[in-house]
């Protein structure tokens, strides 16, 4: 098992951004609860092991094949980000399960525009409540 290193690629990050955005998106048209808890297991993953989880290395795949050029970032706001995915993919798994349809698309829009932010324009929500509260309890002496 690979060590969690404090550096990620940010076209990995942003290529997985925008898997997240297709699969979430089918998950809310079709209602597919298998999906959503594919997600959240993607997202757990990514938040909470060192294994590479299956958007990820589809996404390292595309950036070989495109042959970007490797733009390093800090990796743990994103994990943060990734646990906070997994809560709303769960959140969404659990609304479709509840017949809940309408609480389930609003949650799934949340993930949307945070994918989307992420995917397009490199704007992670989730990196930004890491820097504005979890940091700085983190980080108080």
């Amino acid at each position: 098992m690979k060590k969690k290193t404090n550096q990620i690629d940010r076209n990995v990050v942003q290529l997985v951004a925008a898997q997240v955005l297709i699969l979430t998106l089918l998950t809310l048209l079709k209602g597919w609860i298998w999906l959503a808890l594919l997600l959240a297991a993607d997202f757990a993953l990514r938040a909470f092991t060192s294994v590479p989880s299956p958007l990820a290395i589809f996404a390292k795949v595309l950036t070989r094949l495109l042959r970007t050029t490797p733009r390093s970032i800090f990796a743990p706001p994103k994990r943060f980000a990734a646990g906070v995915g997994l809560f709303f993919s769960l959140a969404i798994a659990l609304f479709l399960f509840l017949h809940l349809p309408v609480v389930a698309l609003t949650t799934g829009v949340i993930l949307l525009v945070c994918a989307m932010l992420e995917a397009l324009f490199n704007i992670c929500v989730g990196c930004y409540v890491y820097n504005w509260v979890v940091a700085p309890l983190v980080n108080r002496k």
